[in-house]
């Protein structure tokens, strides 16, 4: 399927961009995966926030979709609610990762992926990346270098593991 993958923070996203956005986490997350929270959150208007979005050449249809962000200290209301409570207050953080169920098997996601990664060791220049996987998703980010630390935690009923990737 061909497609691109574009990068922008929030407020210079157009308004159906962000609708469809917004239409996919909740699709994948609320009722896919039945976690019942506010998907929308202070991060995501964050200029300092940006969101990576794949969409189907031909169709304008999003196929998927991450964030990426600098690691914050707690005090930093902006960004403290996406950063982990035991996550180092440098790096960048990888995080609302999601694929349409169309774009699922097809290399996309490792593609994303690995832009998000990129983007991350461009934003914070030799510091960690951090993400919290989705248990069953542990393996997945290993393979792209990232290593399990600390306990895995309940996030609205989902296990989810908090992830490093060294800097490169």
């Amino acid at each position: 399927m061909p497609h691109f993958i574009s990068a922008a923070p929030l407020g210079q996203l157009a308004a159906l961009d962000v609708h469809q956005l917004y239409k996919l986490r909740v699709d994948v997350f609320v009722h896919e995966q039945r976690s019942p929270y506010a998907e929308i959150d202070a991060t995501d208007a964050d200029p300092r926030t940006v969101h990576l979005l794949a969409w189907d050449t031909d169709s304008h249809e999003l196929l998927g979709t991450a964030r990426v962000f600098p690691a914050a200290p707690a005090d930093d209301t902006a960004l403290s609610d996406a950063t982990p409570t035991n996550a180092p207050t440098t790096g960048a953080q990888i995080g609302r990762f999601a694929l349409a169920p169309a774009a699922r098997g097809t290399g996309l996601g490792r593609e994303l992926l690995q832009a998000a990664i990129d983007l991350g060791e461009r934003m914070r220049p030799g510091q960690p990346l951090y993400l919290e996987a989705q248990a069953g998703l542990v393996d997945y980010y290993a393979s792209f270098g990232f290593t399990p630390t600390g306990e895995t935690f309940d996030d609205e009923g989902v296990p989810h593991q908090p992830m490093s990737r060294p800097a490169s």
